[in-house]
C-alpha cells in the first residue's frame, strides 16, 4: 500500500509539472480549440511548437500571430487566443526558442525564421487570406514584433507592439540600474550576448552583440512596408518606479521608423526635451490624467506608423489588441481633389488609420462632358481598378466615389441629363464586378465641392447646377448611399479655395463629413 501511495505521489508531481511547463504557472488552460502542434524548422531542422487555432470558416480568413514575452514560450495561454477564436480568426503562438536567456533566443537569425515557419505552417494548414496576416506582442514579443517589422522578409499586413523592448543596450543597464528582480533581465542579456555559462566562462554583457539584435538600430525597410501598418502602444508609467519597459523606448521607435521613411518629418517625432518632460510625469498612481487605458498621446506618419501613449502601465488595452486585425478595407475612386496632401482622401487615412484606403485618381471633366463613355476612360478602367483594389487588399468592405468636380465649369453647363445616366452607368458597372458580387461592400456617392470660379475663364457661374437632388435620387435608386458635403463646407470651400479644383482646408471639413457617414462598420 505504501509502495501504490508513493507511486500515485509520484504521478501527480509529474502531472503539476506537465501542467506548469505548459501553461507557466499562469493558471489558465488553453482553449480546446487551441491544438498543439509541431513545426520543424527551416533553419537547423529542430522541433519547434505552437498552439495553433484553425479558423472554421471556409472563406480565408485573417491570420494573429501572436509572439510571446521575454521569459514565457509558446505553452503560456494568452487572451487573444479567445478573441481569435470568437472572430473566427485563424490563430497561432509559435515559441521561437523558448525565453530569452540564450543565444539562439533573443533576436537571432533563427527567431525570424521560426515565426516564418509558423506563418507558413498556419498557412498550409488552414484556409488564410495571406493578404491579412497580423503580428502582435507585449513587452519581450512586443520586441520580437518590432524584429518582425524590420527583418521578416514577406508582406504584414499590421504589427501591433505592446510595451516593446528596443534597444539592449539601454535596457541591459535600465536592468542593472534598477537590481533587484530586472537583475535576472541584465543576467539574460549577459547569457544572450556572451554564452551561456561553462566550465571557465563566466558571461558578460557583449554590447556590439545586443546592438545587432536591437530594432532601433536596423535599417527600416521601408519599399516592404510601404503598405503595413505599424502600431506602437506604451503606458505612460511603465518603466518608472515599478514597470518593466521604459515607454522611452517605444517614443524612440517611432521617432526612428518615421526619420527613415521621410527624414523631413520633424515635426512630429518626440524631442529630447519632450522625453524628459513626459519622464516626469511618471507615477505608481494611477490614474492621474484621465481614465485608465485612455490615450494621453497619439501620433502617426502618414498610414504607415502610429504611436499612442495610455494612461497605465506594463499593460495592454484589451480592446485594442485586434485593432488592425478588425479594419476595414475601403476603395476610394476621386477626382484631383483626393489628390493632393492636404486633400480629403490623405485626411480621411490618418483619421482612420486602422483602415486601409486604396485610392485612385481620376481628374477631369468626369460625367458631364462625355470623359467617361469614351474608350480607355473611367466606365471602361473601373473594373481594372476594381480588380487592383482586390488585389491589394483582397476583400472590399466600402466603395466611395466623390468625382466631378471639374464638371461643374461653364463648358459643361445644361449636360445635366448626360452627368446623371453616366454616374448611373458607373454605379451599375460596379454592382456588376465579381468582387461587388462577393463582397457586397456598401457603396457611397458623395457630391463634389462647390466651384466658385472657372480656372479655364477666370468667370463666375453658378455654383451647383442644381445637381444634388436627382443625382440623390439616382444613388438611392441603385441601393447606394448618398453624402452631400455642401452643408457643411460651403463656407470653408470660399474661404479656402484658389480655384475650383484646389481644397485645403475644405478636405479637413470633406474627411470629416464621409468619416462620419461611412461609420465604423
Amino acid at each position: 500500500m505504501k509502495y501504490i501511495n508513493v507511486c500515485l505521489c509520484l504521478l501527480f508531481v509529474q502531472w503539476g509539472i506537465c501542467v506548469n511547463a505548459q501553461n507557466k504557472g499562469d493558471g489558465q488552460d488553453w482553449p480546446t480549440e487551441c491544438k498543439k502542434v509541431e513545426i520543424v524548422s527551416s533553419a537547423d531542422h529542430t522541433p519547434q511548437y505552437a498552439y495553433f487555432f484553425r479558423a472554421k470558416s471556409d472563406k480565408p480568413r485573417p491570420l494573429v500571430v501572436r509572439l510571446h514575452a521575454w521569459s514565457s514560450d509558446y505553452a503560456k495561454v494568452d487572451n487573444e487566443a479567445q478573441l481569435c477564436i470568437d472572430n473566427d480568426y485563424s490563430y497561432i503562438h509559435p515559441d521561437f526558442r523558448g525565453g530569452n536567456d540564450h543565444p539562439e533566443a533573443c533576436g537571432s537569425p533563427l527567431v525570424i525564421q521560426d515565426i516564418n515557419d509558423a506563418i507558413d505552417y498556419a498557412i498550409a494548414h488552414a484556409n488564410v487570406d495571406t493578404t491579412s496576416i497580423h503580428i502582435i506582442g507585449g513587452s519581450g514579443g512586443g520586441y520580437a514584433t518590432l524584429l518582425c517589422y524590420m527583418k521578416l522578409k514577406r508582406p504584414i499586413k499590421t504589427f501591433t507592439a505592446w510595451a516593446s523592448i528596443t534597444n539592449l543596450v539601454d535596457y541591459y543597464y535600465e536592468c542593472v540600474g534598477r537590481r533587484e528582480k530586472y537583475e535576472k533581465y541584465a543576467h539574460d542579456l549577459e547569457k544572450v550576448t556572451s554564452g551561456l555559462p561553462r566550465a571557465g566562462f563566466v558571461p558578460y554583457f557583449n554590447e556590439a552583440e545586443a546592438i545587432k539584435r536591437s530594432p532601433v538600430f536596423m535599417n527600416t525597410p521601408v519599399n516592404l512596408r510601404k503598405n503595413s501598418k505599424l502600431f506602437i502602444f506604451a503606458g505612460i508609467h511603465d518603466g518608472g518606479l515599478s514597470g518593466d519597459v521604459p515607454f522611452i523606448h517605444s517614443l524612440k521607435m517611432f521617432n526612428k521608423i518615421v526619420s527613415d521613411f521621410d527624414y523631413s518629418e520633424q515635426n512630429i517625432l518626440f524631442s529630447t526635451e519632450e522625453m524628459l518632460r513626459l519622464m516626469d510625469w511618471q507615477t505608481t498612481k494611477s490614474p492621474i490624467f484621465k481614465d485608465h487605458l485612455s490615450i494621453l498621446i497619439q501620433r502617426q506618419y502618414l498610414d504607415k506608423v502610429q504611436i499612442n501613449l495610455f494612461e497605465g502601465g506594463h499593460e495592454m488595452i484589451s480592446n485594442r489588441v485586434l485593432d488592425g486585425v478588425n479594419s476595414q478595407n475601403i476603395f476610394i475612386i476621386s477626382d484631383s481633389n483626393g489628390v493632393s496632401h492636404n486633400g480629403w482622401v490623405e485626411r480621411l487615412k490618418r483619421k482612420r488609420f486602422s483602415d486601409f484606403i486604396y485610392s485612385v485618381p481620376v481628374p477631369g471633366d468626369i460625367f458631364s462632358c462625355g470623359r467617361l463613355g469614351k474608350d480607355g476612360d473611367l466606365l471602361y478602367q473601373v473594373e481594372s481598378h476594381v480588380n487592383n483594389a482586390e488585389h491589394r487588399m483582397n476583400k472590399v468592405n466600402k466603395v466611395l466615389i466623390m468625382l466631378g468636380t471639374a464638371d461643374y465649369k461653364s463648358i459643361c453647363t445644361g449636360k445635366q441629363k448626360t452627368t446623371l445616366q453616366n454616374i448611373k452607368s458607373l454605379l451599375e458597372r460596379i454592382k456588376s464586378h465579381p468582387v461587388y458580387q462577393m463582397c457586397h461592400p456598401d457603396i457611397f456617392i458623395m457630391t463634389p465641392p462647390p466651384s466658385v470660379v472657372d480656372a479655364s475663364s477666370g468667370k463666375s457661374f453658378v455654383a451647383r447646377v442644381g445637381l444634388s437632388a436627382p443625382l440623390e435620387k439616382i444613388v438611392k435608386e441603385e441601393g447606394c448611399h448618398f453624402v452631400n458635403t455642401d452643408a457643411r463646407s460651403w463656407s470653408l470651400w470660399k474661404a479656402s479655395a484658389s480655384d475650383c479644383i484646389g481644397l485645403d482646408l475644405y478636405g479637413q471639413s470633406v474627411a470629416n463629413i464621409v468619416n462620419d457617414a461611412i461609420g465604423s462598420k
